[in-house]
């Protein structure tokens, strides 16, 4: 099957080298005789043609010290990726090695690779560590849990006193000491409306009119916890309006929004023009009320702090055919405002083949989006990086 499907993209290949000399011809020679500053090498018209288009990789941080750094350059600059979102802290809070992160900007640099500073927002475990009453609180559930009850994982209370800070200073080191072409978001959301019950988030939410104990009751017995948390109850209420529901779940979209509004501000006072992003999930674009109320994330109102969004579609996590992706990228750009861009996600983990891989990118460019970003360095095969290293726009 691998060596069928090696077989037939070098056909492409072939066909494909045949057009962009037709190409070629209708252009004048220097177009493929200009000097790129990558590498000091030239790049030809095709390759020029080729990196027209945003390909991006996620990346984690323990790839800079498990493999020689320009090595990873050659494969990316080889496979035609122009930006990498590479995690600089992610959920356990330890940060990527300073050296590491320097060598690899300076290097991606060169290469005309562009470098944005990926960051996990909502976990962090050396904070918890240090900060155990930082923890979330889940709502009551009965006959266990009569009050609200604290989580012990790497989950943090977005409105625990200080943690906004906390994120924000780590921002502020980033874009103080590094030359990183953005800043992109990661875990910027609630993990499910059950959580965030602690007393910080009911004393905002009553701030804002909100009646805290009626939204309690409605968790108070354990028949009542099956109707509106483990059941559409809660969600139900939502959609039909329900005062109380929709003030708690525009407390906690609000929330998020001043968090992208405070690390967009810190970038127009430190690094001005580059770019604020995030990795939504993709519920948002297809059910909107459900993506507010479990995550309260929202296209429509978060691509105000924005330049781009890039919804998480991970066709086969979410038992999807591969032309789930032309739907997400199509219904994304409807959602978002005229200067946010899109970049559909592309699954290479979890047992996706090669051949779904190149029908991912067919479906997403078909769709309309502005990119794809491909999730992720390490779980990508050999045989995947052959495919978007052949794959062109078509």
């Amino acid at each position: 099957m691998k060596k069928d499907f090696k077989i037939i993209n070098k056909m492409r290949k072939k066909y494909l080298f045949i057009v962009y000399c037709l190409l070629f011809l209708s252009f004048p020679l220097q177009a493929c005789g200009e000097k790129n500053e990558r590498a000091g090498t030239s790049e030809s018209f095709v390759d020029q043609q080729v990196r027209s288009f945003v390909r991006s990789v996620w990346m984690w941080g323990s790839v800079l010290s498990n493999e020689p750094i320009q090595s990873v350059i050659d494969k990316l600059y080889a496979c035609h990726i122009n930006q990498v979102f590479l995690l600089v802290k992610g959920t356990s809070g330890t940060k990527t090695s300073e050296d590491k992160l320097k060598e690899f900007v300076r290097k991606a640099h060169k290469a005309k690779i562009e470098v944005h500073f990926w960051y996990i927002v909502n976990s962090d475990k050396l904070y918890i560590d240090a900060n155990p009453n930082a923890c979330i609180y889940h709502c009551p559930k009965p006959p266990e849990n009569s009050r609200s009850y604290p989580v012990n994982d790497e989950r943090v209370n977005l409105l625990y006193p200080g943690y906004k800070e906390y994120v924000l200073e780590n921002i502020r080191y980033y874009l103080k000491n590094f030359e990183c072409d953005g800043v992109h978001l990661d875990y910027i959301r609630y993990s499910h409306f059950v959580y965030s019950f602690d007393t910080h988030s009911l004393k905002k939410a009553a701030t804002a009119g909100c009646d805290t104990i009626r939204l309690l009751n409605l968790f108070n017995t354990e028949a009542n916890y099956t109707k509106y948390a483990t059941n559409n109850g809660f969600l139900d209420l939502y959609k039909s309006k329900d005062e109380n529901v929709v003030k708690w779940i525009e407390m906690r979209k609000n929330v998020l929004s001043d968090y992208m509004q405070s690390i967009k501000n810190i970038i127009a006072q430190l690094r001005p023009g580059i770019l604020l992003s995030a990795a939504f999930m993709p519920e948002g674009v297809t059910d909107v009320d459900y993506s507010d109320v479990f995550y309260a994330q929202n296209y429509a109102s978060h691509s105000n702090f924005l330049g781009m969004i890039s919804p998480m579609s991970y066709f086969k996590s979410y038992e999807e055919p591969t032309n789930w992706l032309q739907k997400i990228s199509q219904e994304a750009q409807k959602k978002v405002n005229d200067s946010c861009k899109i970049y559909t996600a592309i699954q290479t983990f979890g047992g996706v083949t090669p051949q779904q891989v190149d029908e991912q990118i067919q479906y997403y460019y078909k769709g309309g989006a502005d990119g794809m970003v491909i999730f992720r360095y390490g779980t990508t095969t050999e045989d995947s990086w052959d495919v978007i290293q052949e794959w062109d726009e078509k």
